[in-house]
């Protein structure tokens, strides 16, 4: 996955290039208006290469504001071509996403595809809950919350060899990872876990895994 988002971004800084190389000039450069290019294109290329900016800046970021700025630009919105400016700051952004990205000012990759793979698991947790299958969610749902807790412990340095569940949630605790309140929520979601470790599927029901299953994907969006 990793490899894949890398990829991405060359595919596209390269396919921008060739956009820029093809766009209509004049004695000023790039001209306003995408008139006599590949509309189509260059919208397609534009949604694609916003999405991955995205998918990486923090919205935090300015990079994200820029984005958002451009993307947002009344003349790019109203306009039945793509304004000449607009290609080259969205060209611009990605180049400037990539770069930043490999420096190791984003989100790291790993974390990006870790909760990307998270997310598959609880899908399929997701999909055995509608089904009213309580057993088979929950122990998906169980690993999803102790991988994550894991997790978000190793991306932030906090030691957890060795450590129980809780014990881990506390250190996130004590090291500002997470404030008290969401420790309590963590261990609260925590309940049909330590019932599914040990087989005891009469101490809860199909309610009670689905609300461990938004507990944890809070947990994923927040966190990782």
């Amino acid at each position: 996955m990793e490899s894949e988002v890398i990829d991405r971004f060359e595919h596209l800084i390269e396919k921008g290039k060739a956009i820029i190389a093809a766009f209509p000039r004049d004695e000023y450069g790039l001209n306003y208006w995408s008139e006599d290019v590949n509309v189509p294109n260059i919208q397609s290329w534009i949604q694609s290469s916003a999405n991955l900016i995205s998918i990486v800046a923090p919205s935090d970021r300015p990079i994200f504001a820029s984005l958002n700025n451009v993307i947002n630009d009344q003349n790019y919105v109203t306009g039945t071509s793509v304004p000449g400016h607009t290609v080259q700051k969205i060209q611009g952004l990605l180049e400037a996403t990539y770069e930043e990205m490999k420096l190791g000012f984003f989100k790291k990759l790993e974390y990006i595809v870790v909760a990307e793979t998270l997310d598959d698991f609880l899908d399929h947790a997701v999909k055995f809950h509608k089904s009213n299958k309580k057993i088979e969610a929950a122990v998906l749902s169980s690993i999803v919350l102790e991988d994550s807790v894991k997790k978000i412990a190793k991306k932030n340095d906090v030691d957890g060899k060795g450590k129980s569940l809780d014990e881990l949630i506390d250190d996130l605790v004590k090291n500002e990872v997470l404030t008290g309140v969401k420790g309590k929520r963590v261990k609260g979601i925590c309940g049909v876990r330590n019932h599914a470790l040990h087989a005891e599927w009469d101490e809860f029901d199909i309610k009670d895994v689905g609300e461990q299953i938004k507990g944890v994907q809070n947990l994923i969006e927040e966190f990782l």
